[in-house]
């Protein structure tokens, strides 16, 4: 008798913690939701704008007397800083799912979305940029701010083909 209240104690445990919401196991999900594009707009997307207002300076690189602020997810401002005390901002480089950047010589390497992207900025002077390289899918995906799960319908087997996450904004 002891033994069959055991196994009945033990199954009704078992089906009062399956009954139990397991969200609180469960990965969190963003709060997040994503900005797309699709591949062939992103290969297209790296554009020399007149200046725009910096809304949410994040990287700042100096070089040869030209600042370079990087706005997050949205591109690069480039400033001209030949005299310290009047700077003037040039113009704008999009490019959307920027995070990073990076100089040498006269090749700027920025993210765009996943894709690593070298622009040579020798003519930045005139206000003209040129895409040398793209390295494909070199980066992982762009993850949530809040560092929580994307949502499972913008998981790359259920959003629409060939699209790439490049910002994320607050539902």
């Amino acid at each position: 008798m002891k033994r069959i209240s055991t196994f009945v104690l033990l199954g009704l445990v078992t089906i009062f913690a399956s009954c139990v919401e397991n969200s609180r196991w469960a990965d969190p999900v963003s709060v997040y939701k994503p900005v797309m594009m699709d591949r062939a707009s992103l290969e297209k997307s790296i554009v020399w704008h007149s200046p725009v207002d910096i809304k949410s300076p994040a990287k700042i690189y100096y070089k040869d007397n030209y600042i370079l602020i990087s706005e997050h997810f949205k591109g690069v401002h480039i400033v001209d800083n030949a005299d310290p005390k009047n700077p003037v901002i040039k113009g704008y480089i999009s490019v959307p799912g920027c995070v990073d950047m990076s100089m040498k010589e006269n090749i700027l390497y920025v993210d765009n979305a996943v894709d690593l992207v070298a622009i040579d900025m020798s003519k930045i002077g005139i206000g003209q940029i040129e895409v040398k390289k793209r390295i494909k899918e070199a980066f992982p995906e762009l993850v949530p701010p809040d560092g929580f799960s994307l949502p499972h319908r913008y998981t790359k087997g259920v959003r629409p083909q060939n699209s790439v996450i490049v910002n994320w904004v607050k539902k």
